[in-house]
């Protein structure tokens, strides 16, 4: 777990002490499944805003992801469901529960993490409603884009 937050701001910052912290604890779980949650976002997020900062030093922190070989990034604070493929390794942003808060996506969600042996999934659950697979969002979003509607005249979540 690395923290992000700091004291009166909205950007975060995971800053190089926690760096090299987060390198030296992973290479010592190299023969398990690594997996590093963050509250602050280290990729930008689509349909947030133009309010798309990610942690102040995402570049360092995904170095250092990458250097690890990280399987799965936890992140959250855009209220928006969003993966990421990088490599081996998925970042994958986390929907709001109960937030009312939704940019882009406009049903409460969570995710769900599958890990089993060196393989780990993630799947996104509609709060009293289905799973959606993060690669049906990216489809229709795309499919939305494309066609210059609104996305706030269709759900993703259908």
């Amino acid at each position: 777990m690395l923290r992000s937050a700091r004291p009166d701001r909205d950007d975060g910052e995971v800053g190089n002490r926690q760096n090299l912290w987060l390198e030296h604890t992973l290479e010592k779980y190299k023969d398990r499944t690594r997996i590093v949650a963050i509250h602050h976002h280290i990729i930008p997020v689509p349909d947030t805003g133009a309010d798309q900062i990610t942690i102040v030093d995402a570049g360092d922190v995904l170095r250092s992801l990458g250097k690890s070989e990280a399987n799965l990034v936890l992140c959250g604070h855009r209220h928006r469901p969003w993966r990421w493929k990088m490599e081996n390794m998925l970042v994958v942003h986390a929907g709001s529960v109960s937030c009312e808060k939704l940019r882009g996506f406009f049903c409460n969600s969570y995710n769900v993490i599958d890990v089993q042996k060196n393989r780990v999934e993630a799947r996104l659950k509609i709060v009293n409603g289905d799973f959606v697979d993060f690669d049906e969002i990216v489809k229709r979003r795309e499919i939305l884009q494309e066609s210059n509607i609104s996305q706030f005249g269709d759900s993703l979540a259908r």
